[in-house]
């Protein structure tokens, strides 16, 4: 009975460091995937009374292989400088920096966490400093929550980003944004 004890105490004591285990590095190929379909996605910027139109975005495997949560693949030449953590409650960690030449630098650090089938929120700070267009320094504090909705609507493609006022951009094409739809 003793031997019982002393294992069910020592697995206890192995969980409960495991839980307060440091993150471990995670890999841009190693990050979670959305389910398919359609995702509504609401922006919330601290302190600012500006309300952001929501925007929905369609997803497929093709599109989540291309973008990863944050878009890394695409951003890759302008943010240089990318680490990403799995945080023991499952939660992503990130830090990212981007130099966006006359726009300034960039530094975004958060995490994301929920259910990547259903509802995940993205918690982010990002400071921007040096930028010779816009305002030199800004530091801002966003909430990016995103909800899957259903199957994309007919007529929709994987990386298909629909604006409020229903312009269509695929984040996937080799210059998204040249042109709306």
């Amino acid at each position: 009975m003793r031997v019982l004890i002393t294992i069910a105490l020592a697995g206890a004591a192995a969980a409960g460091l495991a839980a307060c285990s440091a993150p471990r590095p995670l890999a841009i190929q190693d990050m979670p995937r959305r389910k398919a379909g359609l995702w509504r996605q609401t922006v919330n910027v601290a302190g600012s009374n500006a309300v952001m139109p929501e925007t929905t975005a369609c997803s497929d495997a093709i599109s989540e292989s291309k973008l990863t949560l944050l878009g890394q693949h695409k951003s890759r030449d302008l943010c240089q400088s990318q680490s990403f953590t799995r945080d023991p409650d499952g939660a992503i960690g990130f830090k990212i920096s981007c130099d966006m030449g006359v726009r300034g630098k960039t530094v975004s650090t958060g995490t994301i966490s929920g259910d990547f089938g259903a509802r995940y929120q993205i918690a982010m700070d990002t400071k921007t400093t040096g930028a010779l267009i816009g305002p030199p320094d800004t530091e801002r504090k966003l909430t990016i929550t995103e909800i899957w909705e259903g199957p994309c609507a007919t007529g929709q493609r994987g990386g298909d980003l629909i604006l409020a006022d229903g312009r269509k951009i695929n984040l996937t094409d080799a210059a998204p944004g040249a042109h709306y739809r």
